[in-house]
């Protein structure tokens, strides 16, 4: 069913839907390795990662084609305060960007964290990326603008 949107100012009529992804929704993703870039899927991680359930990835789809996304994954705590969900990446095709799709994206997965019981949503960004930080504080997100220093160990052989 096609729903109506209003877009710099013009009305336009969308097969727009916002879900998270499941093992059936694997057809989707496969083309996100022309579509967003290379090297962003393969058919084998695919497949493991949508058959976990702390994996999360949630789509805006048009016309069975995936035109934003993010994915993450759920955090299970020692305490009893609840889980966390670690955003990794979000993205929008560049055709559709300043839609509004990331924040509906964003706004879709706090409704989902509620209803699973995820207490906090965290994700990593640089200050010098303006328009993400833009987009996190316009939905609520909050940054200590501490100098905290992230580190990663790659040499793991």
């Amino acid at each position: 069913m096609k729903r109506r949107i209003t877009w710099r100012g013009r009305d336009h009529l969308t097969n727009r839907c916002f879900r998270k992804l499941t093992l059936t929704d694997l057809p989707l993703l496969l083309p996100m390795e022309e579509d967003f870039r290379s090297n962003f899927v393969c058919l084998k991680n695919a497949k493991l990662f949508l058959s976990n359930a702390s994996n999360w990835f949630f789509a805006c789809i048009e016309d069975e084609r995936i035109i934003g996304f993010a994915y993450g994954y759920v955090l299970n705590r020692l305490n009893d305060v609840g889980n966390m969900l670690y955003i990794h990446e979000i993205g929008v095709l560049p055709e559709f960007q300043g839609q509004g799709i990331g924040k509906q994206i964003l706004n879709g997965i706090k409704s989902l964290c509620k209803v699973h019981g995820i207490y906090k949503i965290f994700l990593i960004t640089k200050k010098s990326n303006i328009a993400a930080c833009y987009l996190y504080e316009s939905v609520g997100g909050k940054s200590d603008r501490s100098d905290d220093v992230l580190y990663y160990f790659d040499d793991l052989g």
